[in-house]
């Protein structure tokens, strides 16, 4: 029986291609990351408002995609969006799949936070003639970050793991470099060992800056 014989030199000539395809994932994961946090404020204001059918407008879109596989979702925008008469590259679709997606759980976290305010805090900001959106922003989203930003740190994890899913869809990424590099070399071992490495470099790297942000911003919680 023939031992396996590790060597990484086979996949060499394919490093430039992965420094490509980091370029990809971290592009695709920041701009899913700007996109569903302003998805994720808008409906998660939106569930808290007085207003019934935009409570269930908010909570239909939440319960949908949080139980609809992302897969089916990056799909669903790449084959389904040009019979519409919306033609996007793969790129484009991979940021429409992933920032609705995560965009769902970005209003539950989002709303979690906003529900930790106190009521009390709204009242006092309009004692002093603020409007909604003065309120909103000088006053409720700094507290609303200081309750989630551990939870939202794990969730930009989330994003980035999950952009490996649009190599699917033909988006140049970490796994699409994966998948490329092991079928011409046969070292299959070797360049999931690399991908999963880099990726755990990305996810770590945000890790730190999301412990490093809390204890600046926030020296009392240590």
């Amino acid at each position: 029986m023939n031992s396996y014989n590790f060597s990484l030199r086979a996949i060499v000539p394919y490093l430039g291609d992965l420094k490509i395809a980091v370029v990809g994932t971290i592009t695709m994961s920041l701009a899913t990351i700007v996109v569903s946090l302003v998805l994720g404020l808008f409906f998660a204001i939106l569930r808290q408002s007085r207003s019934r059918p935009l409570r269930f407008l908010a909570t239909s879109y939440v319960e949908f995609f949080r139980n609809t596989p992302l897969l089916v979702v990056l799909y669903f925008a790449y084959f389904m969006m040009p019979v519409v008469g919306l033609r996007m590259s793969p790129f484009q679709s991979g940021l429409v799949g992933m920032s609705l997606h995560f965009g769902a759980y970005m209003t539950e976290i989002l709303r979690a936070g906003l529900i930790a305010v106190p009521h009390g805090q709204y009242e006092a900001g309009h004692s002093q003639a603020m409007t909604n959106m003065q309120i909103l922003r000088h006053v409720v989203l700094p507290q609303v970050f200081r309750t989630i930003y551990a939870p939202l740190g794990n969730q930009l994890i989330n994003v980035i793991l999950g952009s490996s899913l649009t190599s699917a869809i033909a988006v140049n990424e970490i796994a699409s470099w994966m998948q490329t590099a092991g079928s011409d070399t046969f070292r299959y071992f070797e360049t999931f060992l690399v991908a999963a490495i880099v990726y755990a470099v990305l996810c770590q790297t945000i890790n730190i800056a999301r412990i490093y942000a809390g204890r600046a911003l926030f020296p009392d919680n240590r």
